[in-house]
Formats: C-alpha cells, sequence, structure tokens
C-alpha cells in the first residue's frame, strides 16, 4: 500500500468511514477530489483538520451550510437580566444561501440568543430564539439586542432627533426613553439588530 493509501485509511478511521464515498461525503468533497489527493499523493492541510474535527466532535458543518453560534446568555424581553456568561454553548446550522440571500447579512457577522420574558410577544415569545446582526452604531428603527444599565435586553427601540424610545410589542408593558444626550453617562451599548427568530407555537 502506498504512502497515500496509508493517509486515506487513517482518515477512514478518524472519520469513521469505510468507502471513498462516504469519506467524501463527510468532509465535504466530492469522490473525484479524493481520486485527486491520489494522483498527486498529498491530502491539503484543511483536510486534515477537517477530520481531526470529525474525531473529536463527531461531526463537520456540511457543504453550503454555516455554523452559527448560539450563546448561553439570555436577552431579557421584560425587565432585564445580568449578563454572566458569553461564552458560546453550541452552534446551529444554517444554509449560507438563505442568510447571505434571503436575509441580506454576512454569516461571520451573526449570532444566535434566547429570549426569555413576555414583553415582545406576539412578535418574540418567552424561549424564542433570535438571530443578531452585530452593529456598532445607530441604525433604523427595529427590534435591536443591547445593554443597559448592567442588563441584556431585546425591545424594539425607534431613533428620535434627542431620544431613543425603548418599546414593548406586548402593550401592558410601558414605552420608556433614554435622552440621547445621556447616553455617554449611562451604561448603554446596542449590540446589533434582531433579524430571524424562531420560536416554539
Amino acid at each position: 500500500m502506498s504512502i497515500i493509501d496509508d493517509k486515506l485509511s487513517e482518515l477512514k478511521e478518524m472519520t469513521g468511514t469505510s468507502r471513498n464515498v462516504d469519506l467524501a461525503k463527510v468532509l465535504g468533497v466530492s469522490t473525484s477530489t479524493i481520486q485527486t489527493w491520489r494522483y498527486r499523493e498529498k491530502i491539503p492541510d484543511d483536510i486534515l483538520l477537517k477530520a481531526a474535527q470529525v474525531a473529536q466532535h463527531g461531526s463537520v458543518t456540511p457543504r453550503g451550510y454555516v455554523s452559527v453560534k448560539l450563546y448561553e446568555i439570555e436577552a431579557s424581553a421584560g425587565s432585564g437580566s445580568l449578563v454572566e456568561n458569553e461564552d458560546p454553548s453550541t452552534s446551529l446550522l444554517f444554509s449560507e444561501k438563505y442568510i447571505r440571500k434571503d436575509l441580506g447579512y454576512n454569516p461571520g457577522n451573526v449570532f444566535l440568543l434566547s429570549v426569555r420574558g413576555d414583553s415582545m410577544e406576539p412578535t418574540l415569545k418567552n424561549q424564542s430564539i433570535v438571530m443578531v446582526n452585530k452593529i456598532d452604531d445607530f441604525a433604523s428603527d427595529g427590534i435591536y439586542v443591547f445593554r443597559f444599565e448592567g442588563a441584556l435586553l431585546v425591545k424594539r427601540l425607534q431613533f428620535l432627533p434627542e431620544k431613543i424610545e425603548v418599546i414593548s410589542d406586548n402593550t401592558t408593558y410601558k414605552t420608556w426613553e433614554i435622552l440621547k444626550k445621556d447616553i455617554e453617562h449611562k451604561d448603554f451599548q446596542i449590540i446589533g439588530e434582531v433579524v430571524w427568530s424562531g420560536q416554539r407555537i
């Protein structure tokens, strides 16, 4: 057996596959690509990294999909919750075409959060998952995730000349405001705009 065949055998062992067609599927390449490796007697470094990822985590991101990080923290659609842990706990797969073409955002600039509370119902239900597009500055009116006085909130923001109105879609919650002249003296930071949501029925 040649050196390249030995390496392919190692890849199959790492990925738990036995045939070239199965190996190709797991690594997100075509079977002809594997034949090209054999012809050139070289396997690309990124393929070796993918195989290592499969061995460690049991899966890789399929071709045409992106892995979007889901953070353990909750954005409160209520009175507000403190931010304690901002490490991503897991990821969800989305079609790259869907994020880029249908939603119109860069997949590398979005992340997921869970929502707690009922102040944004019926738009966002309690325990729904929202996709947030990170931004650095004010934008048009919309639903945003932002920090205010140590809490992470998800609310509808309306940007007026001298103030920002913080609006809950649930009419039992009162609208409140942040004066723009006071922003630099307060703990206030817009994290991003909510661009998608998935929720329980």
